[in-house]
């Protein structure tokens, strides 16, 4: 081959290079157009930033910097990234660390770096090529991911220790009857382990079979209509013996409105049961004692008044007052000494004085259903008893056409209570008050803390008594 073909060759082979290489070049640009990455580009040591296209999210620079960590680094990650510059130039290898970085418009996000030496053909680095992509986002998922983690896991220590220092039986069941968990209470109920109970049904964990059937049956119930079930029942305790549990099942939903568990929650009331039958036998005792006590006053009274001692009108009276207080008495037996109904509480005083002698009643009670403590009933029973009695003997019911309407009504907190009198001869008012006059008026509104007032009309006695509202489940 001559010169000149050489040289041809040659220059051929450089020209085809050389537009290898423009391709390629062009190629390059083009993928670093496309990218959205931060480009940038470091001296060997990294002490230079030589240019970084930021490509809107940092700040562009094509001039030298040598202050870029201060500019773009959060200071909190500079130790970390200089760390990883320095292992990054003694092993010549990748360069790669997420870390936060100042945008444009000062706030801090974070970006993956990922930067790749460039060596000469001694093997030194000659620069480093680098991109940055933006993972702020990322980055907040997972923070939040794992303050929503934190969050969960606080939760459930709070209501794990919660549920494990109560003394009250808790559990769920899955829609085959199955435990899916229970509590500590629980397990130390059936002497097991947890590992042992749940995942088994309700006869596997010591149950007899009525009593397992019982709880599968209200399960199906549950299933069906979808509300909670309340019942009482016994159970063997491990080490307490034969305990009485109060118990409610209740339906827990999934997102479609389906039962898909059923929790449960048991309490021992054993001490309370025992509690109750011994204030039972206790009251008992007591209403024994206070009737034998009120047959033994009966008993002086006739002693003391036989013959000429006192009128038959006061021995009477005594012995009607005496047996209006019984009534009353055995009325609240029946409620263990709670309460009374106000109805029943008239009804029962002047049940003597109700049918005349042509067999029509003669009085009328109307008002609603109200509840009395104790005191209240004692008070208004003999309040009707005197109210009665002086009826028959002066007002409406010393007359056959004589007519007595009882009636009471509730205003917000006020128990309005009205005695009037139809029918009867026409009224005076007495002379002298009597023991009757002075019970209603007087030694009523003060057990009631309330205000008594007897009007003597002409047409008839009228009893007006405005008392405080009784509470439920307060004393008077």
């Amino acid at each position: 081959m001559n010169n000149d073909a050489a040289e041809r060759s040659v220059s051929l082979a450089q020209a085809t290079a050389e537009e290898s290489l423009r391709q390629s070049e062009q190629r390059f640009r083009a993928l670093v157009s496309a990218s959205t990455d931060v480009i940038y580009c470091m001296s060997p040591d990294w002490q230079e930033l030589k240019r970084l296209d930021g490509r809107g999210r940092m700040l562009d620079t094509d001039q030298p910097r040598y202050n870029w960590i201060e500019e773009y680094i959060d200071p909190v990650d500079q130790p970390q990234v200089w760390a990883a510059i320095k292992e990054a130039i003694r092993t010549k290898s990748v360069f790669e660390l997420e870390h936060r970085v100042r945008k444009m418009d000062g706030s801090l996000g974070w970006t993956l770096s990922r930067a790749v030496p460039i060596l000469d053909d001694d093997g030194e680095i000659v620069e480093w090529f680098g991109a940055a992509s933006d993972v702020t986002a990322r980055r907040q998922s997972l923070e939040d991911i794992a303050a929503m983690h934190a969050e969960l896991s606080r939760q459930k220590r709070f209501y794990e220790s919660l549920i494990s220092s109560t003394p009250d039986l808790i559990y769920a069941f899955d829609r085959d009857y199955r435990f899916n968990f229970a509590n500590r209470a629980l397990l130390e109920m059936w002497g097991k382990s947890f590992d042992e109970s749940v995942g088994k049904k309700l006869i596997e964990n010591g149950y007899e079979p009525w009593h397992a059937e019982m709880h599968e049956r209200e399960i199906d119930q549950i299933l069906a209509t979808k509300l909670p079930i309340r019942g009482e029942v016994a159970f063997p305790h491990a080490v307490l013996g034969r305990r009485v549990y109060d118990y409610i099942f209740t339906p827990v939903f999934d997102a479609a409105g389906e039962v898909e568990t059923i929790a449960g929650t048991t309490r021992d009331i054993t001490e309370i049961r025992r509690a109750e039958e011994h204030l039972k036998l206790l009251i008992n005792e007591l209403n024994h004692r206070v009737k034998n006590t009120l047959a033994t006053i009966q008993s002086i009274a006739a002693q003391t008044f036989r013959g000429n001692a006192a009128e038959p009108q006061a021995k009477a009276a005594f012995e009607a007052r005496l047996m209006a207080l019984s009534d009353v008495h055995t009325l609240l037996t029946g409620t263990n000494w709670e309460s009374a109904n106000l109805r029943e509480i008239a009804s029962r005083a002047l049940m003597p004085f109700q049918t005349g002698a042509n067999g029509q009643d003669r009085i009328v009670l109307n008002g609603h259903d109200i509840q009395l403590r104790p005191q209240g009933a004692l008070a208004l029973a003999m309040a009707f008893h005197e109210l009665a009695s002086n009826a028959v003997k002066y007002g409406a019911l010393s007359s056959s056409a004589g007519l007595v309407k009882l009636a009471w009504r509730c205003d917000d907190d006020r128990l309005y209570i009205e005695w009037r009198e139809t029918g009867g001869p026409q009224v005076e008012p007495p002379r002298r008050r009597g023991f009757g006059s002075r019970l209603i008026e007087q030694g009523l509104a003060r057990e009631l803390n309330g205000s008594v007032e007897l009007h003597y009309h002409p047409e008839g006695v009228v009893c007006a008594i405005d008392i405080p509202k009784p509470q439920e489940g307060s004393p008077e």
